[in-house]
């Protein structure tokens, strides 16, 4: 294992206050002067290591990004059925949300500004590409699936869920885990039981 230097040791002391700010009070407390007196050092020595704030949120989201593919990654979720499969994976994906509702927010409602020629983001939506693929391909295997309908219905069954945690955290939300997880499932069933219907006037 490689010894870090100066530089990369408080480059990892700024990003792990920074995630500490986030997960305790929301990305929106994650500013200069927070950080600086999060980490004893100078708010203008942070410069040194991020050309701004938003070179900061950046390389935080990649690194938070990490951190939730780690551990979504760490447990075999293999099931003999694959609908079986695909619905833990969605439950744990869920889960995973509901234990760190501000990380979710800090996903989806902060305004990130990418650098330009850094491809970093599009590798790691890849590798989560990857993790949903292997869930999904399996209901193609089994015959559950088309291989034509599959991107649209791994689309509409990912985007129901982000939805339905939107709105569980919104200002008004009445869903809870449970409630999603329900949803779900129920989305999944309809959806690919629907797979095996003909269509109307057997076109």
């Amino acid at each position: 294992m490689m010894t870090m230097n100066k530089k990369e040791r408080t480059l990892q002391e700024i990003l792990r206050a920074a995630k500490a700010i986030v997960h305790a009070d929301g990305h929106e407390s994650v500013t200069v002067r927070h950080l600086a007196a999060q980490t004893g050092l100078a708010y203008t020595s942070l410069y040194y290591y991020f050309k701004d704030l938003n070179a900061l949120l950046w390389t935080l989201r990649l690194e938070m990004i990490e951190d939730m593919v780690s551990e979504l990654t760490a447990v075999d979720l293999v099931h003999k059925n694959p609908v079986e499969e695909l619905l833990a994976r969605l439950s744990q994906y869920s889960a995973y949300f509901f234990q760190h509702p501000n990380v979710f927010r800090f996903f989806y409602f902060c305004q990130f500004v990418q650098p330009e020629g850094d491809d970093r983001y599009q590798r790691m939506q890849a590798q989560m590409g990857e993790i949903w693929q292997r869930s999904f391909a399996r209901l193609i295997h089994s015959g559950q699936v088309l291989p034509q309908d599959i991107d649209f219905l791994a689309r509409a069954i990912i985007y129901a869920m982000q939805g339905m945690i939107t709105l569980s955290f919104s200002a008004n939300g009445l869903m809870t885990q449970e409630t999603v997880q329900s949803e779900l499932d129920r989305l999944v069933h309809y959806l690919i039981q629907n797979e095996h219907l003909a269509p109307v006037g057997g076109q």
